[in-house]
């Protein structure tokens, strides 16, 4: 009856470890093998887990294994790693250098073959750009900049085209109304003269003084437009060179004429530092011109100071003198073309998205202001 018990026990003993219920091969303890040049990591393992997740940078793993075999012989395999048996009497298995993705560790006792292995899954993740997802996205991210780069380049291309255009309108609108006017002044001023030249010879002569000047003006006019679109004028040091010209030819003329004219260029140093495009030097260049001219010729003042300077982000140009003024309500009594001079001052400010102020009293001279931003 006992020896019956025995083996009762012992068929039961087999049956319970075949369904996997009993296991003399665990593994104990599982850690990584950190590398000096890599940053920590947080690793856990306890004992009975089936998952173990690795770094693609930590990817050396150490298994402890353990049995109730008093001598114990282990083999062991890995997935797609080591796809044979390796046998070992070690307590521990190195497994270094893993590749990405998931593996299934196998270890069982040799001696007791009939006992279902221990399974340890193993998952190394993958880095960045060996993610299924990284190519396409760089692809996308690349395809984005190319686009966004194409973008922004024909958007400059067509501003420095349409900024082209502007100034070819400009120069062809300059073109049309300033020397056309100037021309067909001369054509008219010369069939005068050739009517009146055995008739009237003084009236001839006067005529042909006005043709003279007429075509001074032309000259002088297309020195500006030629002037103003020269990129060698950019700076700042070209242009004040070029209005310390303008007022000292101006107010050489008043000279000649015995009204002694004092000028007083005082440009800040910071000015001399900026650039203007072409649009806006020429449009400031104009504003100034006109506003010394009507000084030179109508003011009748024995100073002038010409002032420019830097206000935060807009530039200050002021010209003052102590001329006889006139009323800024209706400048047309005092200067039969003032008023279209200074609608056509303002004009040009507009354009220069600055503002014009014009500050004057009889008797007591005139202070023009302009202020746009560069």
């Amino acid at each position: 009856m006992n020896l019956r018990c025995w083996m009762l026990f012992g068929m039961l003993a087999d049956l319970i470890c075949s369904s996997g219920l009993a296991q003399p091969v665990r593994i104990s303890h599982v850690e990584p093998v950190r590398r000096p040049y890599a940053s920590a990591v947080s690793f856990s393992y306890r004992q009975g887990d089936s998952v173990v997740h690795l770094s693609y940078f930590n990817n050396n793993l150490i298994i402890y294994l353990a049995s109730e075999d008093h001598n114990p012989e282990y083999r062991y395999k890995v997935s797609s790693l080591l796809p044979q048996y390796v046998n070992t009497r070690d307590t521990f298995v190195v497994l270094p250098n893993l590749p990405n993705g998931e593996l299934l560790f196998e270890v069982q006792n040799i001696h007791q073959s009939n006992f279902p292995p221990a399974h340890l899954k193993i998952i190394v993740e993958s880095p960045l750009w060996l993610r299924w997802w990284f190519l396409p996205m760089m692809f996308l991210y690349g395809l984005l900049f190319v686009s966004a780069f194409l973008y922004l380049f024909y958007r400059y291309r067509l501003r420095q085209f349409m900024r082209l255009q502007r100034v070819r309108d400009r120069i062809a609108r300059d073109l049309h109304d300033d020397m056309g006017s100037y021309l067909s002044s001369i054509s008219i001023m010369s069939q005068t003269a050739r009517r009146s030249a055995m008739k009237d010879p003084a009236k001839t002569q006067a005529t042909l003084e006005r043709i003279g000047q007429t075509a001074r003006q032309v000259m002088d006019s297309m020195g500006d437009i030629v002037w103003s679109i020269n990129p060698t004028h950019d700076s700042m040091e070209q242009v004040v060179a070029r209005m310390t010209d303008v007022a000292s030819s101006l107010f050489a003329w008043s000279a000649d004429q015995a009204v002694h004219v004092a000028l007083d260029m005082d440009v800040a140093a910071e000015v001399r530092q900026l650039s203007l495009s072409a649009e806006n030097r020429r449009d400031f260049f104009l504003i100034y011109k006109e506003a010394v001219t009507n000084v030179a010729k109508y003011a009748k003042a024995s100073h002038v100071r010409v002032s420019l300077r830097r206000e935060g982000a807009n530039l200050v140009l002021v010209v003052q003198d102590d001329g006889q003024g006139f009323n800024t309500q209706s400048p047309v009594r005092q200067n039969p073309s003032g008023g279209n001079g200074l609608r056509n001052m303002q004009t040009r400010a507009a354009l220069l998205n600055g503002t014009l102020t014009v500050e004057s009293t009889i008797g007591q001279g005139a202070n023009v202001t302009l202020r746009f931003p560069v």
